[in-house]
């Protein structure tokens, strides 16, 4: 099994402004979007990683039945993947077990964000690589991974002839995270009856009754970096690693998955009203922002509801947020790179890929 770390050579700077000689603009971009490209590159550890047994656990009603639409069951079976289908009443937990216990030496999941995290807790606790196929309605966290969401048997390519990388993975007491883990605004609304049908609706409702309602901000008691404690808050979002704005259609990307870190926004208010869909959380007055490795939230209530990648939870108070580095190993489709680039930024790593020069020796 071969390893190397993909990073960049001191020589690309001069390379890549030689290149873009005779252009302005292209230049400007380049000297802009190497660091990052740099960045990214110097700190990403790959390994190949071929697997002999791999499992994969199939939610079908997942995307109004996606995987069936792709003959997912079908295509991996080909390959020599174990398939497990998802029914009523299973513990995913359970069937992860089951079918590491049978031998599984990599353990998939084709589903949304929300069953992601269960089976990769089951990874993280049996120390193999976890694997995914986006096969859910948005697949957040499949996108940050570099994946392909308008083409899923794509992913499949991970268990032919894959690679694996470290990345973050977030805890919320005991519940492992892949993406974020939200309180107030959001996480109320995601416990109300109706929710999936009518997301705008609900959120709405639930953002008119924080303002009109005595003590409608609920009771979500933190301490901000510079050390300001706070009591009550309408909207806490931690995720793992930091969200950066990414435009529409889906505005908030990650550009690292391996920083050891959470991103945290905070809200005290929010806006009345359809504004509460309409405005970028960035833009309010009255927001944090910071990155933490750990995060205590307290509450003047014994359980504080949540939406943890887009589940409906209750934590117990006090919760413990907390970043676990390089916790958790996924396998990739070779040349599979996690991390949200601007476009400018990827034209630049495409050149540099193209030139040969953002990948180390094999050691």
């Amino acid at each position: 099994m071969s390893t190397h770390t993909i990073e960049c050579r001191s020589w690309i700077g001069p390379f890549a402004a030689g290149v873009a000689v005779g252009s302005a603009a292209t230049y400007v971009t380049v000297r802009t979007a190497l660091p990052p490209i740099i960045d990214r590159f110097r700190s990403l550890t790959v390994k190949a990683s071929p697997v002999a047994q791999p499992a994969l656990i199939i939610n079908r009603w997942s995307g109004d039945g996606k995987a069936e639409r792709y003959q997912l069951a079908e295509r991996a079976a080909e390959l020599g993947v174990s398939v497990t289908m998802l029914e009523r009443g299973d513990d995913l937990r359970q069937l992860a077990r089951d079918a590491i216990d049978a031998g599984a030496d990599a353990i998939g999941m084709a589903g949304g964000d929300g069953s992601l995290g269960l089976v990769a807790e089951v990874a993280i606790e049996r120390d193999i690589p976890f694997f995914c196929i986006p096969v859910g309605t948005r697949n957040h966290f499949a996108l940050d991974m570099g994946l392909d969401r308008d083409d899923p048997l794509s992913a499949l390519r991970a268990v032919q002839a894959g690679e694996e990388v470290r990345i973050d993975y977030g805890l919320a007491g005991d519940r492992v995270f892949l993406n974020n883990v939200s309180f107030g605004l959001y996480a109320i609304a995601v416990h109300r009856d109706g929710y999936r049908a009518d997301k705008l609706g609900t959120l709405t409702a639930v953002a008119e009754e924080m303002g009109t309602t005595p003590d409608g901000v609920p009771s979500l008691q933190f301490q901000t970096p510079d050390g300001h404690k706070v009591d009550h808050a309408a909207v806490l979002l931690i995720s793992n690693n930091r969200y950066v704005w990414s435009g529409a259609p889906d505005f908030g990307r990650r550009a690292r998955m391996d920083k050891g870190e959470l991103g945290a926004l905070a809200l005290l208010s929010v806006p009345q009203g359809k504004d509460v869909m309409k405005v970028n959380l960035r833009d309010l007055a009255g927001r944090q922002e910071w990155t933490t490795p750990e995060l205590t939230l307290d509450s003047d209530d014994e359980s504080i509801p949540a939406g943890l990648d887009g589940e409906a939870v209750q934590l117990n108070a006090p919760v413990e947020l907390r970043s676990m580095p390089d916790g958790l190993r996924v396998l990739v489709p070779a040349g599979t790179r996690p991390g949200y680039l601007p476009p400018s930024q990827q034209a630049v790593e495409r050149l540099l890929d193209v030139a040969g020069l953002s990948e180390g020796d094999e050691t």
